[in-house]
C-alpha cells in the first residue's frame, strides 16, 4: 500500500469515528437535554395607611389618636366627664394594597388607665350608625386599590345604672389622672 492509501484510510476512518460520534450524541442528547430558568412573580403590595400613615413594618402608630368630645350644657369642649359621649375616627386607606383584605378594631384593657367606665358604644360607616357587638370587635372588608373608609367609633363615660364604677371611684379617678385612655387593637387578615 501506498503513503497516500494509508493517510487516506485514515482519514477516512476519523471522518467515519466523528461521524458516528456525531450521530450517537446527538440521538443520546434527545433524551439528555436539559435547561434551568427562574420564574419571578411580583408579591402583593401590602401596604395600609391608618390615619395617613403607614402602618408597614410598625408595631403602634406614630401620631395618637385624638377623640372629639363636643360641649354640652354641663360640660366643656374636648373633655371627657361623667356621661358625656364622644367619637373618634379611623381612616383605613387600602389604595396601595393589591388584595381585599378583612379589618378587625377591637379595644384592649389599657394598663395606663383603670378608668373601668370609659367604654366603646357605637361605631358609624357611611352615615350608617350601629351599636358594638357584644365581641367588642368592629370587623368589615376593604377591596385592594380602593379609596379610603372612615370608621368613627363613639366612646362614653357611663354614668347611669350600668356603671362599673359609682360617683366617688369616679371622682378618685378624676384626682388622680389627668387622663384617660382607651387601647384599639388594629388587625388586617388577606380575604381569601
Amino acid at each position: 500500500m501506498k503513503k497516500k492509501d494509508i493517510i487516506f484510510i485514515i482519514i477516512f476512518v476519523v471522518v467515519v469515528c466523528c461521524s458516528f460520534i456525531y450521530l450517537y450524541q446527538a440521538t443520546y442528547a434527545k433524551y439528555r437535554r436539559s435547561t434551568e430558568g427562574d420564574i419571578e412573580a411580583s408579591i402583593a403590595g401590602w401596604n395600609v395607611k391608618v390615619n395617613n400613615e403607614m402602618i408597614k413594618n410598625k408595631v403602634a402608630l406614630t401620631n395618637s389618636i385624638i377623640p372629639t368630645f363636643d360641649a354640652d350644657p354641663y360640660t366643656k369642649t374636648g373633655v371627657l366627664a361623667p356621661g358625656t359621649t364622644g367619637y373618634f375616627d379611623i381612616e383605613i386607606d387600602p389604595s396601595e394594597v393589591d388584595v381585599d383584605f378583612i379589618y378587625e378594631i377591637s379595644k384592649e384593657e389599657s394598663t395606663t388607665t383603670s378608668l373601668a367606665d370609659f367604654v366603646l358604644t357605637d361605631y358609624e360607616i357611611d352615615g350608617v350608625k350601629t351599636a358594638i357587638p357584644a365581641t367588642n370587635i368592629i370587623t368589615g372588608e376593604l377591596t385592594k386599590n380602593s379609596t379610603a373608609k372612615t370608621i368613627r367609633v363613639y366612646a362614653t363615660w357611663v354614668d347611669d345604672q350600668t356603671e362599673t364604677m359609682n360617683n366617688a371611684q369616679d371622682t378618685q379617678y378624676a384626682q388622680n389622672n389627668e387622663s384617660a385612655y382607651i387601647h384599639i387593637l388594629l388587625h388586617f387578615y388577606q380575604k381569601k
